[in-house]
């Protein structure tokens, strides 16, 4: 699996692009805060079909077009896997209202494939993608909602189903927690919190039994490669924290998940109606890494830190490998500075197998010869590239 080709138009600080690719190594380097990240972004956005670094998506829309009378931006790839062409696009269009001074932006995202319009659910696991990002080390130390946003989408590539219960399962939510709210505002009665539980609970299973499986494969995989990182000097482990905390231990019987997640939601019912939001079930699961029995985000120097990460993604990349049967495009955005000479060399053993690789550096003196004489290098200069 490999991109083709890359158009943009109107995104961040590229005004319009075309980049052509193929299989190999390319190499994007110059000074910081030129766009070389916008361009892995860019292709990480036709992968996941969501911005790995904006706040607000609207703000990949480049400053140039926003005084246009409808703001735009574009991201075209053209993906070759299995010998077949696919053509992907992502639209945005950032929509104005103005009410006496103050303008604001709706913004709308339009998908397509081979030029039809597609669900986000749809077009996720086209084209797989695993980025590395120096920010990375945030899924240690961060907080659980970036834990879980990085297996949505990991499992998301590899399991449109699994997206499409997410997706459910966030429609459910939100409309239980309106009628928590209207419960406790004395507009609707408890006995209406039957109507969502049911389907609320039917998702939850299929996304714990999904998540708990892909992160016993990712255990796995990610203990061996920490292993290999350290020289087995320090013993590692990947836990899932599922929500409720009941769940931890039990079988994997779909009723029996259930009928846990249904008692956690009865037993809470009085304190969810007095938060207004439900405070049981997977939206609120997490992961724990722990390096020598302890937990690293609390006690893990930022060396085992960046090892857990390393780990993690090179992990992924086995996962998506074994999953999909295809080499995912591997984004490297100026990792390879961030590593000791031990993770590097493992990083770059993955790089040299690899279909496709997209990484950038400020400094080419800081990339391995070995990947420097083979790879296509690109320079980048404030939004307009150097060949």
């Amino acid at each position: 699996m490999y991109l083709e080709s890359l158009s943009l138009t109107n995104f961040r600080n590229y005004a319009s692009l075309d980049l052509p690719f193929g299989p190999g190594t390319f190499i994007l380097w110059g000074d910081n805060a030129q766009g070389k990240s916008n361009l892995l972004e860019a292709v990480y956005l036709l992968a996941t079909t969501k911005s790995v670094r904006a706040s607000n998506e609207r703000e990949l829309i480049g400053w140039g077009a926003m005084d246009d009378p409808l703001p735009a931006a574009r991201v075209t790839g053209e993906l070759s896997r299995g010998g077949e062409r696919t053509r992907l696009d992502v639209g945005l269009v950032a929509e104005k209202s103005e009410v006496g001074d103050e303008i604001s932006f709706s913004l709308r995202k339009q998908t397509r494939v081979n030029g039809v319009p597609r669900r986000a659910s749809d077009v996720m696991g086209t084209l797989n993608a695993v980025l590395f990002d120096p920010q990375d080390v945030d899924l240690v130390t961060g907080p659980p909602s970036s834990r879980r946003r990085y297996l949505d989408v990991t499992i998301s590539q590899m399991n449109r189903d699994y997206l499409k219960a997410l997706q459910r399962y966030t429609r459910i939510l939100t409309q239980r927690n309106h009628l928590l709210r209207a419960i406790r505002e004395g507009t609707s009665q408890s006995s209406q919190l039957r109507v969502w539980d049911a389907p609320l609970i039917e998702e939850a299973v299929h996304i714990h039994l999904t998540r708990r499986r892909m992160l016993e494969e990712m255990a796995g995989a990610s203990t061996v490669i920490y292993g290999e990182l350290t020289g087995s000097e320090e013993s590692f482990a990947l836990r899932y924290l599922p929500n409720p905390r009941e769940l931890r231990g039990i079988s994997e019987d779909a009723s029996e998940i259930g009928e846990v997640i249904r008692e956690r939601l009865s037993a809470n019912v009085d304190r969810e109606i007095g938060q207004g939001v439900t405070v049981v079930g997977p939206h609120r699961d997490d992961v724990q890494f722990e390096v020598g029995g302890r937990d690293a985000s609390l006690y893990g120097s930022r060396g085992q830190q960046r090892t857990v990460v390393a780990a993690l993604k090179l992990a992924e990349v086995k996962l998506l490998e074994s999953n999909t049967g295809e080499d995912p495009v591997l984004l490297l955005d100026d990792i390879l500075s961030e590593l000791d000479e031990t993770r590097r060399r493992r990083v770059l053993q993955t790089v040299l197998r690899s279909e496709q690789t997209i990484l950038t550096t400020t400094d080419l003196d800081r990339i391995d010869e070995r990947l420097r004489t083979r790879a296509r290098l690109i320079r980048v200069e404030g939004g307009s590239l150097v060949f």
